[in-house]
């Protein structure tokens, strides 16, 4: 009888001490699972906060014998910066062949579709392409061809907006040499994702 008892105690202590230690096992290997968990959320965490961007700040380039900068919060690369300095200068080009073809309506498309200002000297500002169009179907009568010179361009925002200072040479077909120079500053504007003019301000410097 005695050993009966003594085998059931045993039996039960055993029993309960399995109990514990399958207690103890699945309680660490929580703890472990969720340190585990903690750790990758932290490093994804770190991981977020610390990539690395190209960001340039402020950059600026060398571009056909002038400055170009960027002027904004926007983390840009030289190269973006050069990409949009190309397309200015292919506008300008587009602005010498119109005024070459004498195609004045060609050249106020060239301005934005609204609100766009082309001021001279001696004379009112011309205010939309209408106005701009009239102007410039008397200046291509008397040059027939323009050459521009940009000497400093600046990208600000977004990179939707710039601002140029250039100068320009005219001629007339008879003659080798220019018969005037001229400086100017611009004010581009994107529109539908093209370069357009939005303020335009000449003045002849000879």
């Amino acid at each position: 009888m005695e050993r009966t008892k003594l085998f059931t105690l045993l039996l039960m202590v055993s029993t309960g001490l399995l109990l514990l230690a399958s207690t103890v096992s699945l309680f660490m290997i929580s703890t472990v699972l969720f340190s585990c968990k903690n750790t990758i959320e932290t490093e994804k965490e770190f991981t977020a906060k610390n990539v690395s961007y190209p960001i340039v700040s402020n950059p600026a380039i060398d571009y056909n014998g002038s400055k170009v900068y960027y002027f904004g919060s926007k983390p840009i690369s030289k190269d973006m910066l050069l990409t949009e300095a190309k397309l200015i200068d292919i506008a300008d080009r587009r602005f010498e062949t119109k005024w070459a073809n004498k195609d004045p309506k060609g050249i106020s498309e060239e301005y934005t579709t609204k609100g766009a200002v082309f001021m001279k000297p001696g004379v009112k500002p011309s205010l939309g392409r209408a106005e701009i169009e009239q102007e410039f179907a008397k200046s291509v009568q008397g040059v027939d061809r323009v050459q521009f010179f940009q000497d400093e361009l600046q990208f600000l925002g977004d990179m939707d907006v710039a601002f140029q200072r250039c100068h320009m040479l005219g001629y007339v077909d008879e003659k080798k040499e220019h018969i005037f120079e001229g400086s100017y500053v611009i004010l581009w504007k994107k529109e539908n994702g093209n370069w357009l003019i939005e303020y335009d301000m000449f003045n002849a410097d000879k």
